[in-house]
């Protein structure tokens, strides 16, 4: 009987949105868009418009022609002939993310799936509640506690050198891939430092079998599985209690579905088992409580002296966990994946970052790792030119007047300096597009020039981004920017400041393509990987 009441209630409910939609569709083919005049490429399918070619993995092309072709506020067609935004006007990005932010959310599928993914964290929240998440979390990532995470971050990164590349070129140079090998290095960066657990000592024996690493590297592969199924998520997350949408989803005839919420399921479990570990061991222990560096352990000791309206609950503890575990894992991969092959492929900047690094001693305290000006200008143009996510998403919450730095000219070719957004439009802030754009950078915009950077600042640059990183959009700004960046950097760093001295990495194999998504990923034949060439230096023998 319960069956039948709530496969009715999901064919019902499908039924009224899909209904929903083409009405939608309908009133707008009729009475038209007020972003109609904005200029963009023609729509490819009435169904989906742009949006194939926007989101493809291998839509670099497209997202190109965006950059080069249009000003920096760009028509897309979305679904059923919806009218989206794909900007990377510094005016109208300021406004998105930090003037005007509280006019624009995180899309409602983004939400939806993240809190159906991980629960109630600071990626699943708006508003106040976004606000008072972040408040809490933002000590736990300032200099101080960053300069207590530093011998952890060396230690895993010597194990990296130690155990997963040397015994690979005791018979001499050998091309390895590196995207696994950095994949199993992120993971235990972010669980080290994350959350105060190893979930992979980095040993050469081949990846492990542990479930929850498993589950973490199968998620987005099994979320891409589902992308049509996305616009959904609203809907679904609305269904009552955690336990009552589990139910409805495992009766829904769908193995990709079933695999997911097994993955969600191991994730929650290994999540809320390290939450109350750590608990345990904090409240039992002050010894543990005065040493422990990492973010959980932070968080926990912070929750103990907190107010009670700023305490974090048991459920949005173990939220935080998991999504402090896939947010650092998947893009910081990604970032040093990309650093290594662009190395490769420029063996002079190697050469020369590599001398720089030669003439430091080799464990370097915090704030001398970060003032090394080679490395910082490696790690900030490959930040910029490649950021791991190419873009994010926005929606207008009631109707807005979007500020343009420089004026667009419709397709009736009158000249708009700010646009009318109604209320729903979905915008997508074009990290890449903003990052590339040669009003901003200069001519050479698309050059890899680790030399432009100086004190942390582009030469030349004079138009202000909102960006919280080096005036580029690759962690955004505003209240929802990456409150991790910095931890980022410093990975990055130990990383190339300790491969570098053992190491010379070359490109041999002219197949690889990098794949587009959230992170972007390398891949040869459509498989990820990441071949490179490692050669030992004689020096480091």
């Amino acid at each position: 009987m319960l069956l039948s009441i709530v496969t009715y209630g999901l064919k019902y409910g499908l039924f009224l949105w899909l209904s929903w939609l083409l009405c939608r569709a309908l009133w707008r083919l009729w009475i038209g868009s007020v972003l109609d005049n904005v200029p963009g490429p023609p729509s490819e399918s009435f169904l989906a418009g742009n949006l194939a070619r926007l989101h493809g993995p291998d839509s670099w092309d497209f997202h190109k022609q965006l950059e080069q072709d249009f000003n920096a506020v760009v028509k897309i067609h979305g679904l059923i002939s919806d009218v989206q935004l794909y900007v990377f006007d510094p005016a109208a990005l300021h406004s998105i993310l930090v003037k005007d932010q509280d006019l624009y959310e995180e899309s409602h599928i983004f939400l939806s799936l993240t809190g159906l993914l991980f629960g109630k964290g600071i990626m699943s929240t708006t508003g106040n509640e976004h606000r008072r998440h972040r408040k809490i979390m933002l000590p736990a990532f300032s200099t101080k506690n960053l300069r207590g995470m530093l011998p952890v971050l060396y230690e895993v990164a010597h194990r990296l050198r130690d155990n997963l590349i040397k015994p690979s070129l005791k018979a001499g140079p050998c091309e390895l891939d590196m995207y696994s090998i950095l994949s199993r290095t992120s993971l235990e960066f972010i669980g080290r430092a994350g959350v105060g657990y190893s979930f992979d000592r980095l040993d050469s024996g081949g990846d492990l079998i542990d479930p929850y690493t498993q589950s973490l590297k199968n998620l987005t592969p099994a979320i891409h599985k589902l992308a049509v199924f996305l616009p959904f998520a609203p809907l679904v997350s609305k269904i009552g209690p955690a336990s009552l949408r589990r139910f409805v989803l495992s009766i829904v005839p769908s193995k990709s579905l079933r695999l997911l919420c097994s993955i969600v399921g191991v994730m929650e479990s290994k999540a809320a088992a390290l939450v109350r570990d750590k608990n345990q061991t904090i409240r039992q222990s002050v010894d543990a409580m005065e040493h422990s560096n990492d973010i959980m352990s932070l968080l926990l000791k912070s929750n103990v002296t907190a107010e009670e309206n700023m305490k974090f609950l048991d459920d949005e503890l173990v939220a935080q966990t998991s999504m402090i575990i896939h947010a650092g894992t998947d893009t910081t991969s990604s970032a040093l994946s990309r650093l290594i092959h662009v190395l490769a492929l420029h063996p002079d900047v190697q050469t020369q970052l590599r001398a720089e690094i030669m003439a430091t001693k080799e464990l370097l305290s915090h704030d001398e790792l970060v003032a090394l000006p080679y490395l910082d200008g490696v790690v900030r143009e490959t930040l910029r030119l490649y950021p791991p996510v190419t873009a994010m998403t926005r929606t207008a919450t009631q109707d807005c007047i979007l500020p343009l730095a420089t004026p667009i000219t419709g397709i009736d070719g009158r000249r708009m300096t700010a646009l009318a957004v109604p209320q729903g439009t979905e915008l997508y802030i074009a990290i890449a597009a903003a990052n590339h754009n040669a009003a901003i950078w200069g001519a050479d915009a698309l050059e890899f020039r680790p030399e432009r950077w100086a004190v942390g600042r582009a030469r030349g640059v004079t138009v202000r981004m909102s960006g919280v990183y080096g005036n580029m959009m690759t962690f955004i700004g505003g209240g929802r920017s990456c409150i991790g960046f910095k931890f980022v950097q410093l990975e990055l760093k130990v990383v190339l400041s300790v491969l570098l001295r053992s190491f010379k990495f070359s490109v041999i194999d002219d197949r690889i393509r990098w794949k587009l998504g959230s992170p972007a990923s390398p891949s040869v034949d459509d498989r990820p990987l990441l071949p490179i060439l490692v050669e030992r230096l004689e020096a480091s023998s």
